[in-house]
């Protein structure tokens, strides 16, 4: 099977198993960037890929690319997804899948956490710039701030909240994380305040309450 070919029927299974857009678009960027590669090794068919083809293409990410390491195992993740693809609808054998046995590089991982001085520092600055500017960015990015603190959700889980589900009245958040599990999330009562005055703010900027809550300046 061509690759291009195999490239487009697992784009297609994707959209049928119902993944986010955003995630399609991860393995598209990086299925095409592989195939690229593969084309300028005269390589276009599917059976023609091997361990060594895929380990040059990593070292490629690396040095022509610039790809730290965690960006090359985030782009063989996607390949031993695409490979294991193809093996289950039986285009290759177990035996055949080259991305099998490679492992993923070593990772030195270190997270750097916000200090108390930087939250304060952070949310000063928002608080002038609401008192000073009324804008709908300092109203917005000072509630998202507050938001993420209060709350601890993932950066996904943000920007796809919706109104409907936030319930201030009650005093909790419906949120869907990984693999689209819903959690519901309690609120403190100062955030409740934070987002009830954001919600009125938002409703006088706009007219009405955009279905998103946090939304561009258009809504």
């Amino acid at each position: 099977m061509l690759l291009k070919f195999a490239i487009k029927d697992f784009k297609e299974d994707r959209e049928f198993k119902n993944l986010s857009p955003k995630t399609i678009e991860t393995y598209m960027s990086s299925l095409n960037e592989f195939q690229e590669f593969c084309g300028k090794q005269e390589i276009v068919d599917v059976s023609d890929v091997t361990p060594n083809i895929i380990k040059n293409y990593l070292m490629y990410c690396q040095k022509e690319r610039n790809n730290n390491v965690t960006t090359r195992n985030s782009k063989l993740h996607v390949l031993k997804i695409f490979f294991n693809y193809l093996e289950e609808i039986e285009v290759i054998t177990q035996k055949q899948n080259p991305a099998k046995r490679i492992g993923y590089g070593k990772e030195d991982i270190k997270i750097e956490v916000f200090q108390d001085r930087h939250i304060h520092q952070m949310l000063s600055y928002y608080r002038r710039l609401k008192q000073r500017e009324k804008s709908f960015f300092a109203y917005r990015d000072y509630t998202m701030i507050v938001f993420l603190l209060g709350t601890g959700v993932r950066l996904g889980e943000l920007v796809n909240l919706i109104w409907n589900d936030v319930d201030l009245k009650n005093g909790t958040i419906i949120v869907f994380g990984k693999k689209r599990q819903q959690s519901s999330i309690p609120l403190t009562k100062k955030l409740i305040k934070e987002l009830c005055e954001y919600r009125v703010f938002c409703e006088q900027t706009f007219g009405e309450i955009p279905d998103y809550v946090f939304t561009d300046v258009e809504g």
